[in-house]
């Protein structure tokens, strides 16, 4: 088992992120408790206004397991507004159109099963993708290409993604609300926006929660706020070998 005395914190946290806080800021609070230098990063990132599980890995043999955990499918509920689109495609973004419209859950649901299983999917430009360094929402909020630029390049970076399960929650015009399971990669932003699109209009996403990545659940989850001392970290803190184990056998055919 990892030793986890105050001089070699290493393994994971599964955090419970609140709603208002960049994914950066939780890795900065976590870090900020260790009261030692070490590695941290996180497994997948979460937009701003959202909510939900977040993987957190301490220290550098924690650190090099992220790319495996970040390959697990996730899943998500989201409610988007319909009629609605923003440059960023939630609700934080300028306006561009605001439109009221009259569409049907059973439009909806149609239109998640055209989507089908698998899809090709283009990227936000207000992302965290990178593009020579820098992450597309930054180059995008700090003006540094134009409109059109920016569009080529998450063109580029399109992408197959695989919808395990989508499934209508709640219709309340104009919001409608789904439960999604799906493969790494998948922006639930584009995903609420290609639903509204075969409906003939947009949606901007007003929430999201991630509630599972693979085996790991936000019910499993400790709240950002509780964590406030080393020996909360201590205490939450999962092994590195016990992380893997449950990993390899959630991924096992």
């Amino acid at each position: 088992m990892t030793d986890q005395n105050e001089n070699n914190i290493e393994g994971f946290l599964l955090v419970n992120k609140p709603t208002g806080l960049p994914s950066y800021y939780c890795i900065k609070k976590i870090k900020h408790l260790l009261e030692i230098k070490t590695k941290i990063g996180h497994a997948g990132t979460l937009d701003a206004f959202a909510t939900g599980l977040l993987i957190v890995a301490i220290g550098r043999a924690a650190t090099r397991h992220i790319s495996q955990i970040m390959e697990l499918d996730k899943w998500y509920t989201a409610t988007g507004k319909l009629g609605q689109l923003t440059d960023t495609l939630d609700f934080t973004g300028s306006l561009i159109e605001d439109e009221e419209t009259d569409i049907t859950s059973e439009q909806i649901k149609k239109a998640i099963a055209e989507l089908g299983n698998q899809y090709r999917q283009v990227p936000p430009i207000y992302s965290a993708l990178k593009y020579k360094g820098r992450s597309l929402s930054e180059l995008a909020r700090q003006e540094k290409l134009p409109q059109e630029e920016l569009e080529k390049i998450t063109q580029k970076k399109a992408r197959v993604v695989n919808i395990y399960s989508c499934e209508l929650l709640s219709l309340d015009l104009p919001y409608f609300t789904i439960e999604a399971h799906v493969s790494q990669g998948t922006y639930i932003r584009i995903l609420l926006d290609d639903i509204a699109k075969k409906c003939g209009t947009h949606a901007t996403t007003h929430g999201l929660n991630r509630s599972k990545i693979g085996p790991f659940s936000v019910t499993d989850a400790t709240d950002l706020n509780d964590f406030k001392s080393l020996e909360v970290v201590q205490q939450q803190l999962i092994p590195i070998d016990k992380i893997l184990k449950i990993v390899e056998t959630y991924s096992m055919p």
